[in-house]
């Protein structure tokens, strides 16, 4: 017999929506780290800063866009570049201002330090790394990260005259240098160390926390951000890019930006956990002629097995269901086409039946457990030998 058509009121059909979630969550999960990709691709930004730490376009917490609308509203001109030619060229137009360089990504080499230093009159490092400091702050070296503090100047420089509390988040530096001036101190060095030989005035802060956004209007983090960098009507911030980089110089994580190699990370864990968990599956299941003979009891134990792993009593029970329906079609006279409704009221005429529990049982009934599985199969038994005795002359 053949089961009524999918919007007729006899179908018996086995949710598979459980099913079509397991098979779509590898492209749910591709398409979560894509977006993840794409947002922190977004939220890097480009080379003008927006997005990186410490950077003067960036609104973050740890940005720096908020000291830089407080420079320009003290008269101050901050201009951002991010190629050392244009940067050289900005600081050869006479201009007696300050060169603000943050090379986080290592990009410049010794030679064009010099450069740096050469051209400028006042030179700020951000966190600098070894290269430029033993070239343009020879004795001075990196302690210590500082996770959080604060500290008074206790020292004379004068981007410190008006600062009495100035968060020192950031690096703490050693210092061996003649002449230099400590400032900052912390329990591993010193946030701010200034070096002056006359032509190049040479401040390295470690201390970035106070030019934050989430810092600049606590403590005294404004008045030293302003004296530190607002000296001169001319502020160039230099943001190193992959371009400074000389012929045959850097690496593949240099070339690339931050974001690029956790993305390759994640997307290459993804790709063995899809394999694992694809692998430990033998696909679907399909119909094959086999060279064997097979006893039907034996197919029928697997199955319920298969049905029993993966608990889908529902689909158990419409193959126990669509088996009962045929032999009740034969047994009560009907085609092979007969539908459910006209199964179920020939059965009810016979037996006496209400048609509405003959068809919960043959339907709608859904088994909640395994005793709900064994209870409605007897039924479905029950209700095969009552047509049977209906059927058969006494």
């Amino acid at each position: 017999m053949t089961i009524a058509a999918q919007d007729a009121p006899g179908t018996v059909s086995t949710p598979t929506l459980r099913a079509s979630l397991r098979r779509a969550r590898f492209w749910a999960v591709l398409a979560l780290v894509l977006a993840l990709g794409v947002a922190a691709a977004l939220a890097v930004g480009s080379g003008s800063g927006e997005g990186r730490a410490l950077g003067p376009a960036n609104a973050a917490p740890g940005g720096a866009k908020a000291l830089v609308e407080v420079l320009g509203r003290q008269g101050v001109d901050v201009t951002v570049t991010t190629g050392l030619d244009e940067t050289l060229d900005r600081l050869g137009q006479g201009e007696d201002g300050t060169l603000l360089v943050d090379d986080a990504d290592g990009f410049l080499v010794a030679d064009q330090w010099g450069r740096l230093a050469a051209a400028a009159s006042h030179l700020v490092l951000v966190s600098p790394g070894p290269t430029a400091l033993a070239d343009v702050a020879p004795g001075v070296q990196a302690s210590a990260q500082v996770t959080e503090g604060t500290a008074s100047p206790s020292c004379s420089s004068p981007a410190l005259r008006q600062a009495s509390r100035v968060d020192v988040t950031g690096v703490a530096y050693e210092v061996d240098a003649p002449g230099a001036v400590r400032c900052l101190p912390t329990d591993d060095g010193y946030g701010l160390v200034e070096l002056d030989d006359g032509d190049t005035r040479v401040s390295v802060l470690g201390a970035t926390g106070a030019l934050t956004n989430d810092s600049i209007a606590t403590d005294d983090d404004a008045a030293f951000a302003l004296a530190l960098l607002g000296g001169s009507r001319e502020l160039t911030w230099y943001l190193p890019s992959a371009g400074d980089l000389p012929e045959g110089q850097g690496t593949l994580a240099t070339l690339t930006p931050p974001w690029v190699t956790p993305s390759l990370v994640v997307l290459l864990l993804t790709g063995v956990a899809a394999m694992v968990w694809r692998g430990r599956r033998l696909g679907a299941l399909v119909v094959e002629r086999l060279p064997v003979t097979v006893k039907a009891s034996e197919t029928t134990e697997g199955r319920a097995r298969l049905y029993e792993r993966s608990g889908q009593r529902r689909h158990a029970l419409d193959q126990l269901r669509i088996g009962t329906l045929g032999r009740l079609a034969r047994a009560t006279g009907l085609s092979s086409t007969a539908s459910v409704d006209d199964v179920v009221g020939r059965v009810a005429a016979l037996t006496a039946a209400d048609p509405r529990g003959l068809r919960h049982v043959l339907v709608d009934a859904e088994p909640a457990d395994d005793r709900e599985l064994v209870s409605l199969s007897d039924s479905l038994l029950d209700l095969e030998r009552a047509v049977r005795r209906a059927v058969t002359p006494s």
